[in-house]
């Protein structure tokens, strides 16, 4: 599994799979926008601003609970439809950011960063199952499973935030190569 994960975005880190991913990035941000008539923005006018329990950091019994309540019905089902958009969420962004880093290291000794988009899309699943059986099960909200459900949020933010920290030292390490080796050969030259 180990090397399928690191096969996968290796394979995928060229140019046209790259565009297709970003594309199928922004039609899932677009999505979550204000494609559908269930969007984000239609879910925090239900709530009062409160918006999805998936954009916080972490989250209590209490806080999930009175957002659940806060929704409504509708604001309940509409949520519902939102998640199975960001059913797919996951494996559109893991494959991009994974992709990404590919470009930038995978034939260094940093490969295995290419497995903390991997890592953050199975939190995230995780965490949108759970919260879709606690929507399910509203208003007997589990205490233990919005426990593990708020973990998967902040695992999924760690690793997310991870990921753009490798991306960014990627991307500087090949800036600061390219820089030297430029510099290399115009002083080679000027040298002649």
């Amino acid at each position: 599994m180990k090397e399928f994960l690191f096969l996968l975005p290796s394979k995928m880190a060229r140019l046209h799979w790259i565009s297709i991913l970003v594309v199928l990035e922004l039609l899932f941000l677009w999505a979550f926008n204000g494609l559908f008539p269930f969007s984000i923005f239609k879910l925090k006018e239900l709530s009062g601003g409160l918006g999805m329990p998936d954009e916080n950091l972490f989250y209590s019994y209490n806080q999930l609970f009175r957002l659940f309540d806060q929704y409504g019905a509708s604001g309940r089902a509409l949520y519902l439809k939102l998640q199975w958009i960001d059913m797919g969420y996951p494996v559109v962004y893991s494959l991009l950011l994974g992709s990404l880093l590919a470009v930038f290291c995978k034939n260094s000794r940093f490969a295995w960063m290419m497995l903390l988009p991997f890592l953050a899309a199975v939190f995230d699943l995780t965490e949108n199952i759970l919260l879709r059986i606690g929507v399910l099960s509203f208003p007997n909200l589990d205490s233990a499973l919005v426990q593990v459900a708020s973990m998967a949020t902040f695992l999924k933010w760690v690793m997310l935030l991870l990921t753009l920290i490798a991306l960014i030292v990627g991307v500087t390490a090949r800036i600061v190569l390219w820089a030297k080796k430029h510099n290399k050969a115009v002083s080679g030259v000027s040298s002649n």
